[in-house]
């Protein structure tokens, strides 16, 4: 009786709440980039969201900035992007495009974040490509 009692109180001790992980780590990578660029071209940055988890309801989204030249970067759709504005990502693949529009050193800056409020930055520069 004694023994049965103390599994009772020890099962009614033991908290209910429940220490669930929802927010893991995660990187992103992008496939091998040229360092150079010629004013007009365009370069694919193919992205890829590493996780150190799959949860399921983990979102993902990004937005970036150019701190340096000009250029416009897009989707895989041709939609233009705008800078500092949060785009989510749909897939743990994804590809921007990128076209250099000077003959400059040019840069950007992508901020990824995860509805954990967990946030990554990447940075991706290209340099001019002078053809003289």
């Amino acid at each position: 009786m004694i023994l049965l009692l103390s599994v009772v109180w020890g099962l009614c001790s033991c908290s209910s709440d429940l220490n669930i992980k929802h927010a893991y780590s995660f990187t992103v990578k992008t496939l091998p980039l040229p360092q150079r660029l010629e004013q007009g071209e365009t370069v694919a940055l193919e992205f890829s969201l590493v996780r150190e988890r799959i949860y399921e309801d983990a979102e993902y989204s990004f937005r970036y900035f150019q701190p340096d030249g000009k250029g416009v970067l897009t989707d895989d759709t041709g939609q233009r992007l705008a800078m500092n504005r949060l785009y989510r990502i749909k897939s743990d693949e994804f590809t921007l495009l990128y076209q250099s529009a000077c003959a400059e050193v040019q840069q950007l800056d992508f901020v990824f974040i995860d509805n954990f409020g967990q946030e990554l930055e990447y940075s991706v520069t290209f340099q001019h490509e002078n053809k003289e």
